[in-house]
C-alpha cells in the first residue's frame, strides 16, 4: 500500500484514481480550475465529467486548501492536469517540498525547443524531484477516461529510465482490468503520447471531409491513420535522437533500439486508435474536415476547450520547420504533419493531398 497524490481532478487524473484506490491511499487534488469538480465529488461522490461515482476511500482537496500532509507523505505523485497546468503542478510539488519515490506523468504534451527538437515532459521536469533522482514514469497507451473509471479493460504502458520505477508503479496500480506493460523507452513513449493527439486532428478530419450517406468513407480514414503512425514514428525518432544514454544505476536496461518501437505499440498506434474514436482532438478534426478554420472553431463551438493536439502542434512547429530546412527531417515524408501545422500556424483550412503519399 502506498500514499498516492494525483494532481488534477479532470477526467483522466480522476479516472486513474479508481484503480489506484484499489490497494492504496489516494488523495485527488484539483487544480485552481477544478474547484467545482471537487465540490461536486464531496457533495455527491460523483465526478461530473466522468459521470461515475469515485471510490469513497479517495480523499479530495482543492488547490487552495492546505495539503502539506498529503504531499509530505506521498510515495507517488501523479501529474494529471492538462498541458497548460504542468507548471502549476511543478510549483505545487516544490512548494510542499515533496520528494516522492515516483513521479508519474499522465499529462501529454511537448515543450518547444526554440528551433530545435521539442522536449517531452519527462525531459523538461527536474529529475531531482524524486527521492532517488530520475524516477519519473511516463504513462501512455489506449485509455479512455470514463471506460477506465467504469473498470472496462485496457492495456497501457509505463516507461522510465530506471525500469525499476516503472515496475514499482505498475505493481501499485495494476488491476485485473488495468493491465500495464513496462519499458525504459520513456522519451519515445512521451513523444508518441503527445504526437498522437496532434495527428488525431488530421485523421479525424476524414470523417467529415469524405462524408457519405452511410456516415463517412472508410478508405481515406484508414490511409491517414496509417500515415499518422508512420509520421509519429519519424517524429518520435527525431525527438529521441538528441537524448543521451542516462547516468542512472540501472542504465544497462536502457535500450536505444527499444525506444523506437513505441509508435507501433500501445503509446502510438494503440492510443491513436481510441483518440480518433472520440474526444476533443477528434472533435476539432471533424470541424476542420468540414472546411472550418481553427480560430473560428475556437471562438465558437470549442471556446475555452483545451485541445492538447493544438498545444502540441504549437510546441512542435518551430523545431519542425528548422529541421526540415537543415535536413534533419524530410518534409516530403511528413505531409500530414505539414497539413495540420498549416491549420494551427496559419489558420488555413485543412487540406490533404493524397497524391503526396508514396506510390
Amino acid at each position: 500500500m502506498a500514499n498516492i497524490v494525483i494532481l488534477g481532478a479532470g477526467v483522466m487524473g480522476s479516472a486513474l484514481s479508481v484503480p489506484a484506490a484499489a490497494g492504496n491511499s489516494v488523495t485527488l487534488v484539483g487544480s485552481p480550475l477544478d474547484d467545482a469538480i471537487i465540490s461536486e465529488v464531496r457533495e455527491t461522490g460523483r465526478h461530473p465529467g466522468l459521470n461515475v461515482d469515485l471510490p469513497q476511500s479517495i480523499q479530495v482537496s482543492t488547490a487552495s486548501e492546505q495539503n502539506t500532509a498529503a504531499f509530505e507523505n506521498a510515495d507517488v505523485i501523479v501529474i494529471g492536469v492538462s498541458s497548460p497546468g504542468v507548471d502549476w503542478a511543478l510549483v505545487e510539488i516544490a512548494r510542499y517540498r515533496a520528494k516522492p519515490d515516483v513521479l508519474a506523468l499522465v499529462t501529454k504534451g511537448l515543450v518547444s525547443g526554440a528551433g530545435a527538437a521539442p522536449q517531452t515532459y519527462a525531459q523538461y521536469i527536474d529529475p531531482q524531484l524524486t527521492s532517488t533522482a530520475g524516477r519519473i514514469v511516463g504513462i501512455g497507451g489506449p485509455c479512455i477516461a470514463r471506460e477506465l473509471a467504469l473498470g472496462i479493460p485496457t492495456r497501457v504502458s509505463f516507461a522510465a529510465l530506471q525500469l525499476s520505477a516503472a515496475n514499482d508503479l505498475r505493481d501499485l496500480l495494476q488491476t485485473e482490468y488495468y493491465r500495464v506493460t513496462t519499458s525504459t523507452d520513456i522519451t519515445a513513449l512521451e513523444a508518441c503520447a503527445a504526437l498522437k493527439n496532434f495527428m488525431c486532428i488530421g485523421v479525424s478530419a476524414m470523417y467529415t471531409a469524405y462524408a457519405t450517406e452511410e456516415g463517412h468513407a472508410k478508405n481515406p480514414l484508414a490511409a491517414l491513420f496509417n500515415q499518422a503512425v508512420l509520421e509519429i514514428d519519424l517524429l518520435s525518432r527525431w525527438i529521441v535522437s538528441g537524448v543521451a544514454k542516462p547516468d542512472v544505476d540501472d542504465s544497462d536496461e536502457f535500450s536505444q533500439s527499444n525506444r523506437t518501437l513505441s509508435a507501433f505499440d500501445l503509446p502510438g498506434m494503440g492510443d491513436l486508435h481510441v483518440t480518433v474514436g472520440g474526444g476533443r482532438n477528434s472533435r476539432l478534426g471533424k470541424y476542420l474536415g468540414s472546411g472550418r478554420r481553427l480560430q473560428q472553431v475556437q471562438r465558437n463551438e470549442m471556446h475555452g476547450v483545451t485541445v492538447e493536439g493544438v498545444d502540441t502542434g504549437r510546441q512542435l512547429s518551430a523545431g519542425f520547420q528548422a529541421a526540415c530546412e537543415n535536413g534533419e527531417l524530410d518534409a516530403h515524408v511528413l505531409p500530414l504533419t505539414a497539413a495540420i501545422l498549416a491549420c494551427i500556424d496559419q489558420d488555413l483550412p485543412f487540406k490533404f493531398d493524397f497524391s503526396s503519399l508514396p506510390g
